[in-house]
């Protein structure tokens, strides 16, 4: 791991550490603020930002100025797990939120020393690739990661294989689902069930690429880290007009308030177009996550050669 942000390959414009220090700045200062005693023990940035390969693309087609810019990815690890209503207590997305000078988007996972080093031991490549390549912004000194388990591409190849297909099986069924309640006009719970379905899909992506999936139902954010493993899935919801954006939204909510709030609205012709959205991301994950299937087991060929 690299214990500095000098040490990432290519160099990190001073906004940009800027922004990170006043990031690390908050969740300490929330731990020392917290009622529950939770312990931090370290603060590590991962993802785009840590291997030096951060995106900020900006272009014009059709007249339309559209925008593609990395987050900070930081894993919180704590003495012992939190539960995410405790975590919630933090208010730490709250905290970073008010802040105006950083405009980079964040966002936090959090795992207890434990759990993190039993998951780098048992080589959860997710977990092993945070200890070779994450930056330590802090550490309390308290603990050590574990020692990296070998990775092997034939253990990625027949774990992802495991992921892609249980959790497929999970995505067409919420989306069958939700075509059976969108033709009996419960269009509420269909759009919950066409969201669970979205999920679903993303949930595969992320496992057969990085054997992990944060706890977070959130498909903004899941959206954002499908696209950081493959630039093709901002196909799906290219979002490139306020329009789509709101569409988008109504299946972000979908998930809370088609359930529980009463004036969650969504009408036939939007579920239609969200649908098919959705249908789409279903067969752009299959053929993007069996590419990556073929490409870990030839890996695994190459090196028994």
């Amino acid at each position: 791991m690299k214990t500095s942000l000098t040490d990432i390959p290519r160099p990190l414009p001073p906004d940009k550490l800027i922004e990170l220090e006043l990031i690390k700045e908050i969740i300490i200062k929330r731990f020392q603020d917290n009622k529950h005693d939770f312990k931090l023990e370290k603060i590590i940035l991962f993802g785009s930002y840590a291997r030096g390969k951060w995106v900020e693309d900006r272009y014009v087609t059709d007249e339309i100025v559209n925008e593609y810019r990395s987050d900070f990815d930081i894993l919180v690890v704590t003495q012992t797990g939190i539960n995410e209503r405790k975590w919630l207590d933090l208010c730490i997305d709250e905290y970073i939120d008010k802040q105006t000078s950083i405009k980079t988007e964040v966002n936090i996972i959090h795992h207890g020393i434990q759990f993190l080093n039993e998951k780098i031991s048992e080589d959860y490549y997710f977990f092993t690739d945070i200890s070779k390549e994450g930056v330590l912004l802090y550490d309390s000194g308290r603990y050590e990661l574990a020692t990296l388990g070998p990775i092997t591409p034939v253990v990625q190849a027949r774990k992802a294989q495991e992921e892609l297909d249980y959790w497929m099986e999970k995505g067409d069924d919420f989306y069958q689902t939700f075509k059976f309640l969108l033709s009996k006009q419960r269009y509420n719970t269909s759009a919950f069930n066409l969201h669970q379905a979205a999920e679903s899909y993303y949930t595969s992506i992320l496992l057969v690429f990085t054997g992990y999936k944060p706890k977070s139902h959130n498909l903004k954010h899941l959206n954002k880290q499908v696209i950081s493993i493959d630039i093709r899935f901002q196909e799906v919801f290219p979002m490139k007009s306020k329009e789509e954006e709101d569409l988008f939204q109504l299946l972000k909510k979908a998930y809370i308030d088609a359930r529980y709030k009463k004036d969650y609205f969504i009408s036939t012709s939007e579920l239609n177009y969200l649908g098919e959205k959705v249908h789409l991301l279903c067969k752009m994950t299959k053929a993007i996550c069996e590419e990556e299937i073929v490409r870990l087991k030839e890996v695994n060929t190459y090196q028994k050669d």
